[in-house]
């Protein structure tokens, strides 16, 4: 336990946890918060864009908050501003007020991911050998637990209930942080500028790739429980179980996910899983029932496990002197479809179901789908 307690892995797993769990949250306590925003499947759309406008933003600077301040130092104050502003969007009462906190919340959300997924990065170098969807299985493993929990105490409590659980998440692991993260030195400011790499192909193309894919993942958690409540208004109080499904299925493959990098190569691993990812999406397309809709987030939260880390591994490998640079420049190319998608499929959800609309984010995959062959060959 000392051990543990010591591990610079473990601490930042908890901080994946945690940010899962504020995913978890938010996806679990949709209806509600829309409801006591006053918002429909249109404006929704509207607000989950300007989030991503903010998280976008804030991701593309991460690199220079990394070339001035520890990845240690980050990861203790990013994430509880991440929790306070969280609380804000899921307790606002007006449209205006929820339009300014999920905004906010992006920005923090954002700036934590990539940092994060930095550190992550970096303890992968660490320890030579594959570890990276390790941490991205327990944020899986934690949208799957909060999520139906969120589901459970917003439509008993209110919103303001789905906090209590959620910040104690993030308070354990900021204490597990304080312990055992080391501050790592800071990047040369020669090594930093170099290690950026501007807009490479490889870049681009990895931003592209996982712009495509984050957005339907996120597509997928953001409007599952809306889609369930919508498929069966009596089962409101559990519709939180399509992100926890999805969480619970890609927790499954991201745990052994690095094994698999391992014995399949990065590429034709992320072939395959797209292909399981599209299939989800299809069946969300032509069912209407509240099981066959779970057992398609299952299916979706499977297939797209292992791309994320994957394509986050490859960014932070080709800027060695500072990932979090490398990440940034590939999450400011992931942006544009990311900022489109919110408002694409509220406007479709909008005019013609949330069914139809899911059903199109299989055309997004495809185009991930080619766009890693692309990159494999570049």
């Amino acid at each position: 336990m000392p051990s543990l307690l010591k591990s610079p892995r473990a601490a930042v797993m908890a901080v994946f946890a945690a940010f899962g769990a504020t995913v978890g949250g938010f996806a679990g306590s949709t209806p509600q918060m829309m409801a006591q925003a006053g918002l429909d499947n249109a404006t929704f759309g509207f607000a989950v864009t300007a989030m991503t406008i903010a998280g976008v933003t804030s991701m593309s600077m991460a690199g220079a908050l990394a070339r001035r301040f520890s990845h240690r130092f980050l990861l203790l104050a990013l994430p509880p501003a991440m929790l306070a502003l969280l609380a804000l969007t899921l307790t606002a009462g007006s449209m205006a007020l929820f339009f300014v906190a999920i905004t906010l919340y992006g920005l923090a959300m954002g700036a934590t991911d990539v940092i994060m997924n930095a550190e992550a990065g970096a303890i992968e170098v660490d320890m030579k050998r594959p570890v990276y969807t390790g941490f991205h299985g327990s944020v899986s493993l934690s949208v799957a637990v909060f999520a139906i929990l969120s589901s459970l105490l917003s439509t008993r409590y209110g919103t303001l209930a789905t906090m209590v659980p959620v910040a104690i998440a993030m308070l354990l692991a900021m204490i597990w942080v304080w312990i055992a993260v080391p501050a790592r030195p800071l990047p040369l400011a020669e090594g930093a500028r170099s290690g950026f790499g501007g807009f490479t192909r490889p870049l681009v193309l990895t931003g592209v790739a996982a712009g495509l894919i984050i957005a339907s993942e996120i597509t997928a958690l953001f409007w599952s429980s809306k889609l369930l409540a919508e498929t069966a208004p009596q089962f409101a109080a559990i519709a939180g179980l399509g992100a926890s499904f999805f969480g619970l299925t890609n927790a499954l493959v991201r745990f052994p996910g690095d094994a698999l990098r391992a014995r399949f190569g990065e590429f034709r691993l992320m072939g395959a899983t797209l292909s399981v990812a599209i299939l989800g999406f299809v069946g969300l397309g032509f069912s209407n029932g509240f099981a066959a809709n779970v057992f398609f987030f299952a299916l979706i939260g499977m297939g797209l496990a292992v791309l994320p880390p994957c394509l986050f591994a490859l960014a932070a490998r080709q800027t060695p002197h500072n990932r979090a640079a490398g990440l940034s420049v590939a999450m400011l190319v992931a942006g544009a479809p990311r900022i489109v998608a919110p408002t694409l499929f509220g406007a479709i959800a909008a005019s013609t179901s949330t069914r139809i609309a899911f059903g199109l984010c299989a055309l997004m995959l495809l185009g991930a789908y080619f766009t890693i062959r692309k990159l494999a060959r570049s």
